[in-house]
């Protein structure tokens, strides 16, 4: 079994392709839109939810079975069929042309695998168990769920307005990492759990005025 290297992978106008229509390629696509990808779908049929996104053209949408040159060009493509022989053919061809190939069922003829991924905001935490065993990763992701709340999201909302200003206010590195510290031990989650956006916001601004003021 394959070891895998865990990576962020920067998507933001690249040509992806998914091959299939299904829910398991709506789901495929609606990842990559997150990440701003360019989409063209390939298949006989498409899913409501992907006809919806064609409609409204987030998506382009090509109906028929996949040809070799719809790959052409692809930064990444993922395959979500279950013809066997049409997985191979465009695993192989991907392979060749350096294009990063995902076969959903089939990490044997995967250039990359797909962790699940639980999002809160700007926060991703994805769990991997190198494809040998995606219940466990199901199982592990809803734990996470339960245990990451959207505090989290709103916590990295805040600290995107304030960290520019912290970084450019607060000169020494100690002192820096001290203020980082210390938002993330000042009960601001707890404000933001209970829907105190407007005071965790006032709690983080005193926290970095009284940085800049004795820590510097």
């Amino acid at each position: 079994m394959a070891k895998y290297y865990a990576v962020n992978l920067a998507l933001e106008n690249k040509r992806c392709v998914v091959i299939g229509g299904g829910k398991v390629a709506e789901r495929k696509v609606r990842c990559l839109l997150e990440c701003g990808a360019r989409i063209l779908v390939v298949s006989p049929v498409i899913s409501r939810g992907l006809k919806a996104m064609a409609d409204k053209a987030r998506i382009t949408f090509k109906r028929g079975k996949v040809k070799l040159r719809d790959l052409a060009g692809a930064h990444l493509v993922i395959a979500a069929t279950t013809d066997r022989a049409v997985n191979f053919r465009v695993s192989s061809y991907c392979r060749s042309k350096n294009i990063l190939i995902n076969v959903v069922d089939s990490p044997k003829e995967c250039s990359f695998i797909l962790p699940s991924i639980i999002r809160r905001g700007d926060l991703a935490m994805t769990i991997s168990t190198d494809g040998i065993s995606p219940a466990l990763s199901k199982k592990l992701r809803q734990d996470i769920e339960k245990r990451f709340g959207a505090e989290y999201a709103g916590y990295l909302r805040l600290m995107k307005k304030i960290r520019p200003r912290a970084l450019k206010k607060i000169k020494s590195s100690r002192s820096k990492r001290a203020f980082f510290k210390k938002a993330l031990q000042s009960g601001i989650f707890s404000l933001l759990k209970r829907g105190k956006t407007k005071q965790a916001s006032t709690r983080l601004e005193n926290i970095l005025n009284n940085a800049s003021k004795h820590l510097s």
